[in-house]
């Protein structure tokens, strides 16, 4: 350790006019390690008993140039950070493995040193460095002074660092399958960093993350360390708010990790995943994001979750939260329209069958009475991610009764005139309408809709019924 002093010392003569000082220096060598190292009764004891005896594991958090760069400017761990993250690295990192996986697994190929240093490794294009596994025995974690272990969040993001440095690890014994590599093959890039690869290209792209788009071992590390750290909801929302190419690609490479572990290491790959979610929901207060597919409407409606909405300019709710006057116009002129053949339109419906079929339906009363209703088939394509919904006429109409399959012509005419154009000579976009019905309003998203795309005041909504 002198000599490294000495040799800063020295540098910074050579760069500047230096001069003997005759007062005190203005540094507190307290705080630096020191060369007469006793050992702390509290870290390094728990240290010993936790990690070395039972792992074989050795713990560096005295300052070690020599263990990272030493071109690069690296700051020492406070020492209060030491306990708490090798106890995060047991609970979340060890023992998952340990009780999944089998104690000879992870004694054979968990890394013996894990060297901590306070601040980041920076690289020269200013991105930094979390973490580095070298040779298989040793991984070095950065930036550790940043870190609240006490935030689920944070201790996510440094438990990321470390399961992708020991997929790395585990690919030194077992090749990442050739289809892995070939799924997203085309889009790696070694300017991952570049101003062209955000995040949501990334994810476009099918990608988990930017830094997977710099090589196909890190995309499979990346792919592990999310799946086991953010957990399957944080997946499924991933998945689920991307483009059906992306997201087949994504499930592709999912299936490829699983299949992994379960053919080459016989470790079910699920119940990893449960015991890392279950040590940081239960130790770090980690909490799963919120389910997309029960809070996003495009993405309820392509899931086949939505079974109906209904328009009955009637109902109290259009007086208290208000209507769209485009629309009201549209529905005006239909019923006007059936009106000359003794029918009264009492409501419509859209009603889905499936993630891509939609049936208009026309309710209405006879001369006599009777209640009856006129349907028309519509297949629709919607983007989960922004609602954007075409409607296009399905041939034939339905398969209901005579009055079902909206085939009689008084009333398929004024359909075709009025309502068949408004549907399909426009784009719509899903969303919960109205907009005004706030959070803590208990009909806060009992109901939704569509408006024109561009137009948002030309919009249709009402009460949304799920399956």
């Amino acid at each position: 350790m002198k000599n490294y002093i000495l040799f800063i010392i020295l540098s910074a003569c050579l760069a500047v006019s230096c001069k003997k000082s005759d007062g005190p220096l203005d540094v507190d060598l307290t705080k630096y390690n020191a060369d007469n190292y006793v050992p702390d009764p509290v870290i390094d004891k728990w240290l010993t008993d936790s990690l070395n005896t039972p792992y074989n594991i050795q713990t560096v958090y005295r300052f070690e140039r020599n263990l990272t760069d030493v071109s690069r400017n690296i700051s020492p761990v406070d020492l209060e950070k030491v306990l708490p993250t090798m106890q995060a690295v047991r609970n979340i990192f060890l023992k998952p493995y340990e009780k999944i996986a089998g104690t000879t697994f992870i004694k054979k190929l968990t890394p013996k040193q894990f060297v901590l240093y306070g601040s980041p490794s920076y690289n020269d294009n200013g991105s930094i460095v979390l973490g580095t596994a070298d040779g298989g025995r040793r991984v070095v974690l950065y930036r550790l002074n940043a870190i609240d272990l006490k935030n689920g969040d944070n201790v996510r993001e440094i438990m990321r660092t470390i399961h992708h440095e020991f997929t790395h690890i585990i690919n030194q014994n077992v090749a990442i399958p050739p289809s892995f590599e070939f799924t997203s093959k085309a889009d790696y890039t070694t300017d991952w960093t570049g101003s062209g690869n955000t995040a949501a290209l990334a994810k476009e792209l099918g990608f988990i993350s930017q830094y997977s788009r710099s090589s196909y071992s890190e995309d499979f590390a990346e792919m592990i360390a999310h799946l086991l750290v953010e957990g399957q909801q944080w997946f499924n929302n991933y998945i689920n708010t991307t483009n059906p190419k992306a997201k087949a690609a994504l499930l592709a490479k999912e299936k490829d990790v699983i299949d992994y572990f379960n053919t080459y290491f016989s470790i079910d790959f699920r119940a990893l995943q449960a015991e890392v979610q279950t040590a940081l929901k239960d130790l770090y207060g980690a909490k799963d994001p919120a389910d997309v597919s029960s809070t996003l409407l495009p993405l309820m409606i392509a899931n086949n979750r939505v079974s109906s909405i209904t328009y009955d300019p009637a109902a109290e709710h259009y007086t208290k939260y208000g209507r769209s006057a485009a629309f009201n116009t549209v529905y005006n002129n239909y019923k006007a329209a059936l009106a000359t053949g003794g029918r009264n339109l009492t409501s419509i419906q859209f009603l889905f069958l499936n993630g891509t079929t939609m049936v208009f339906r026309a309710n209405y009363s006879n001369s006599s009475g009777s209640v009856l209703s006129a349907d028309y088939n519509f297949n629709f394509t919607i983007n989960t991610q922004t609602g954007l919904t075409v409607f296009i006429k399905a041939i034939p109409e339905g398969t209901g009764t005579t009055y079902n399959n909206g085939n009689v012509a008084a009333l398929k005419t004024s359909f075709e005139q009025i309502i068949l154009p408004y549907l399909t000579n426009r784009r719509f976009i899903a969303a919960w309408l109205p907009t005004t019905i706030a959070e803590n309003n208990p009909l806060y998203r009992t109901f939704a809709g569509f408006y024109v795309d561009g137009t948002p005041t030309d919009y249709v909504y009402g009460p949304i019924v799920l399956k």
